[in-house]
């Protein structure tokens, strides 16, 4: 049912010049909301996610945004501080306000005051965990409520002393319409990669960055009788150059395809047997979720919030981290075994559709703006 006025709720994210995952993550939540029940107002820094809420019709605010007093900041910049301040006071005036949600752990540094001034609540969406040096400077034990994508996140907080009743976990939603667009089955995709009908395509997409351990997993490719599987690479990133030469050191170049970024990674899922997780650190990994979402079974690092996403061998296979023998252990079991894959991927499609659903991320989001937009 929906509330008598839609409550108006600033979106504050600070973020990278891309549209990944909290990205993708707060597009979707914002997109999935009744106009009825919510009213998205977007504060960013990022350009390319300013161009996509306004694409999907919210009101977007661009602004050059910076964090101060962390490890790697820039030095204190206490008038362009301020103007963060003034500015957010502004976006809380114009648009009658009610609630503010920082998508990120960041933007909770000049949103604080903005709150307490206005006499509004925060909430902060966290979507990793954060340093205790972070968590001192920007300020999060004195929000109004802490959401974690999973209770791993929240480990910190809790460890500082935040009270319980202002810590919440709302695991991530995925939006299956998302997933579904364009009705490509992946054929196409195991037709250019030169798949037989029974080759085994194993899929990692994620940025090529060092925490995603796509080193480790091509080690782990090495480890595997010759031919066993093929590896395809979804992503980009500074990584690139190093494991395209990782591959050819290892002598696997030939069984691993680099395809960049994927803006739509729906084909991707569909055409691989497996996806595969090699993370040194996640929170709580959309690719997990997606790909119970499509029925593909997985193998991942058990790091941070994945044992959440996934239950070890139901839905798919953990192995630790950077052990790139237990991981090709891992990825042998699902290799040599289709109807193992083919009973994992239909348990974590089920998985997915029952605690992981944008409409389940929605609802939880609706009920915390009411309890923060309700008079004190």
């Amino acid at each position: 049912m929906s509330s008598a006025q839609p409550i108006p709720v600033l979106f504050t994210h600070y973020g990278e010049q891309w549209i990944r995952g909290s990205e993708q993550l707060l597009l979707d939540l914002m997109g999935a909301f009744d106009p009825a029940d919510v009213r998205p107002i977007v504060w960013t820094n990022g350009t390319e996610m300013a161009a996509a809420a306004r694409a999907a019709g919210f009101p977007t605010y661009h602004t050059d945004f910076a964090y101060y007093l962390d490890a790697g900041s820039p030095r204190l910049n206490p008038l362009r501080y301020a103007g963060f301040i003034r500015e957010g006071l502004g976006l809380v005036r114009r648009h009658g306000v009610r609630a503010i949600h920082a998508n990120s752990a960041a933007p909770v540094q000049w949103m604080l005051p903005v709150a307490r001034l206005s006499g509004r609540r925060l909430l902060v969406h966290l979507h990793s965990s954060y340093l205790r040096r972070s968590r001192v400077v920007l300020g999060l034990r004195h929000v109004d409520l802490a959401v974690g994508v999973s209770n791993s996140v929240l480990a910190g907080l809790r460890a500082d002393g935040m009270a319980e009743r202002k810590l919440r976990v709302i695991y991530n939603g995925i939006d299956i319409a998302r997933l579904q667009r364009g009705g490509d089955d992946g054929a196409a995709l195991r037709a250019r990669l030169h798949l037989a009908a029974d080759g085994v395509l194993v899929a990692a997409i994620g940025s090529l960055i060092a925490r995603k351990g796509h080193d480790v997993l091509l080690r782990a490719l090495a480890l595997l009788p010759a031919g066993a599987a093929r590896l395809c690479i979804a992503g980009d990133g500074p990584e690139r150059a190093a494991l395209e030469r990782l591959a050819a050191e290892l002598g696997v170049a030939a069984q691993v395809d680099f395809l960049g970024y994927c803006a739509d990674p729906g084909p991707v899922y569909r055409a691989a047997d497996i996806v595969a997780l090699a993370s040194r650190g996640e929170a709580l990994p959309l690719v997990l979720l997606e790909a119970g979402c499509l029925a593909r079974p997985v193998v991942a690092t058990d790091v941070g919030g994945v044992g959440e996403a996934v239950a070890d061998g139901i839905t798919g296979l953990l192995a630790p981290s950077d052990d790139p023998p237990a991981l090709a252990a891992a990825l042998a079991r699902l290799v040599a075994d289709p109807e193992a894959r083919r009973r994992m991927g239909a348990a974590g499609q089920a998985r997915v559709a029952g605690g992981f659903s944008l409409a389940q991320m929605t609802a939880g989001f609706l009920d915390v703006y009411r309890g923060l937009a309700a008079p004190s």
